[in-house]
């Protein structure tokens, strides 16, 4: 049944395979614009997506120059891991049950990656990205980089970076 329910939300909400892992649909991208700090660059002041992982999929370590809010719709339990600037793992679970968190930031700038660490059933979320997601600001690891960087983290690296 969760993989007949994970199939009707991706055909229901029209999703796409996202690059990261998963499937996602936008469906939301801010008329307003803004410049970033530092920059000259304009954006849309906020982009939002609705997105879908299944079973022992992951959305692979990435990072983007803006902070994302992740919001819990339905499913299983999802960790979201940050790896922070002087190298901790901070694993965060979205989730409707009391040891989870409906919604988690992540900041802009830092690798993270999430999975269903049960690798069953589906999760349903929703991220909101300030300024708004480009995908030429989208940056995917290389493992070999992040293990160089961050070795003692070698296990989950290696579990989820593509």
């Amino acid at each position: 049944m969760p993989e007949t329910e994970a199939l009707y939300w991706i055909e229901h909400l029209n999703m796409q395979p996202h690059p990261e892992g998963g499937f996602y649909k936008e469906v939301f991208r801010s008329h307003q614009q803004v410049t970033r700090a530092g920059s000259t660059e304009v954006r849309q002041a906020c982009t939002s997506i609705y997105y879908l992982l299944e079973g022992a999929d992951f959305s692979g370590f990435h990072r983007i120059q803006s902070d994302e809010v992740w919001y819990f719709h339905k499913g299983v339990p999802l960790v979201v891991h940050v790896l922070t600037e002087d190298g901790r793992h901070l694993p965060m679970e979205l989730s409707d049950l009391p040891s989870g968190n409906l919604s988690l930031v992540v900041p802009a700038g830092l690798w993270f990656a999430a999975e269903i660490p049960s690798k069953t059933a589906y999760t349903l979320v929703s991220c909101a990205v300030a300024p708004g997601f480009e995908f030429s600001e989208f940056e995917m690891a290389d493992k070999a980089t992040m293990l160089a960087t961050y070795p003692n983290h070698g296990a989950l690296l290696n579990q989820l970076c593509r």
